[in-house]
């Protein structure tokens, strides 16, 4: 069985210092991995009901989210060993290339030690503020996985 943790990368707590210190303990106590996930944006008036709470709202510590992969590059930066994953990753808000080129420089800055994990979100409201059609966003992303196979 292998064994992660979440970094503290939203919310009150998601401060430089917190992610170093779970990163690092996390690291040194034998843990196999440290995630994190992707919130695009915290909607003001909310499209897509949020499937998480009863009454359909994002919880406020969505309401600051630091980027996933630059908290994993400065994670990588400070550890030696830990993996380093995505929990998901929203692809199709990004450019598959660029997106590639990122998860490779995680990669050979960690030695090896990036896992990626992608979805698709589920939130209209991140969809309409990114300018992405939500609609046939399965097969969009079955082409994205397969250019970031190949660029990747």
């Amino acid at each position: 069985m292998k064994i992660g943790i979440t970094l503290p990368h939203l919310g009150p707590n998601a401060t430089k210092e917190n992610i170093l210190k779970i990163a690092l303990d996390a690291d040194k106590e034998g843990f196999d991995s440290v995630w994190v996930g992707e919130r695009l944006l915290w909607p003001l008036k909310l499209q897509t009901l949020y499937p998480g709470t009863p009454d359909g709202r994002l919880p406020t510590f969505h309401q600051n989210v630091l980027d996933p992969l630059e908290t994993l590059t400065y994670v990588a930066a400070n550890t030696n060993k830990i993996a380093l994953g995505t929990c998901v990753i929203d692809m199709l808000f990004h450019n598959s290339v660029v997106l590639a080129r990122r998860f490779a420089t995680l990669d050979v800055l960690s030695e090896g030690r990036s896992i990626a994990g992608f979805g698709i979100g589920w939130s209209k409201d991140e969809y309409h503020a990114s300018n992405i059609p939500f609609e046939h966003k399965g097969e969009r992303a079955d082409e994205f996985i397969q250019l970031l196979k190949k660029y990747g």
